[in-house]
């Protein structure tokens, strides 16, 4: 395995990685606008 194969890999990698921390990022932000709309409809 040569260097660019290494770094390829890692590259394709930390892409994959970047992916899914944006897509939890994005589920964390539904859930806590979720949550705010159920404290919110507790005092309403």
């Amino acid at each position: 395995m040569t260097k660019d194969d290494v770094n390829k890999k890692a590259a394709e990698k930390a892409k994959e990685v970047e992916d899914e921390l944006k897509e939890q990022k994005e589920q964390n932000q539904e859930n806590s606008e979720e949550t705010k709309k159920n404290i919110q409809d507790i005092f309403d």
